[in-house]
């Protein structure tokens, strides 16, 4: 069973057009999906959808649903409606063209488009062919069929399944890393009384591993304001070593 993948690019192109001032219509157009760019460090691999990769699912009229934040209730546009488009540019990547519906929160998304406090897009999809190039994975094929490109606030690049990072692990040589929301479960069980299991246990030393890795990366760096709270960092690695002891 292929699981459902989120990945996210920088806002290019982007348009926000008043197709009515009286009816207070707004036109978006950017750029959705962008090929041959590498990704970010995804634990050891980074990631490259290739161009074409989604000419297949495009002709096939996928029913792909323009949303913010990937939050199905907030809802701007359809391609089954005719509502929303998208449309491949070769060797660029998939952009995205949406007469959006005339709701309070289109509205607002646009005075934040246009003040530039949103500046990325991302879409969920599923790999339909893929390989590897050294520790690179190369996307040859998706399908867009039920899922969605969005505008969204924070991206979600390394939001990749569970399988898929199994799948690298063994390619790379390299241990998948923990997924964040297993390590809060994990916490949240323990706070609540239970026993931690023997997988919670592993999992736990595994984030242990990774937030140490991340606090000698921390230490190397130079203090600047993109640089990750260590403070924040050392304090949830002290709060996971004394979950592992129990």
């Amino acid at each position: 069973m292929r699981t459902r993948e989120v990945r996210a690019f920088p806002l290019t192109d982007l348009r926000i057009t008043r197709a009515d001032e009286k009816l207070g219509r707004l036109e978006f157009h950017g750029r959705s999906i962008v090929y041959d760019s590498l990704s970010e460090d995804m634990g050891g691999w980074r990631e490259r959808i290739m161009p074409g990769a989604a000419t297949r699912t495009l002709s096939q009229s996928p029913d792909v649903r323009f949303l913010i934040n990937h939050d199905p209730n907030l809802l701007l546009g359809r391609t089954a409606s005719g509502t929303a488009t998208l449309t491949e540019e070769p060797e660029a990547g998939v952009d995205v063209d949406s007469q959006m519906a005339d709701v309070s929160y289109a509205r607002d998304l646009a005075v934040s488009l246009e003040r530039g406090d949103i500046t990325q897009m991302s879409f969920g999809f599923w790999v339909t062919a893929d390989g590897w190039a050294g520790n690179t994975h190369e996307v040859f094929g998706i399908d867009l069929d039920g899922g969605d490109v969005s505008v969204v606030t924070y991206p979600a690049f390394a939001a990749t399944s569970a399988e898929l990072r199994s799948a690298a692990a063994r390619h790379t040589g390299r241990p998948a890393a923990p997924e964040p929301e297993a390590v809060t479960r994990a916490l949240s069980e323990v706070r609540a009384g239970k026993v931690l299991s023997a997988a919670n246990r592993q999992l736990v030393a595994d984030a242990h591993d990774a937030l140490g890795a991340l606090l000698d990366a921390a230490d190397r760096s130079a203090p600047g304001p993109q640089a990750y709270p260590l403070e924040r960092a050392q304090h949830r690695l002290r709060e996971l070593e004394m979950l592992a002891s129990l």
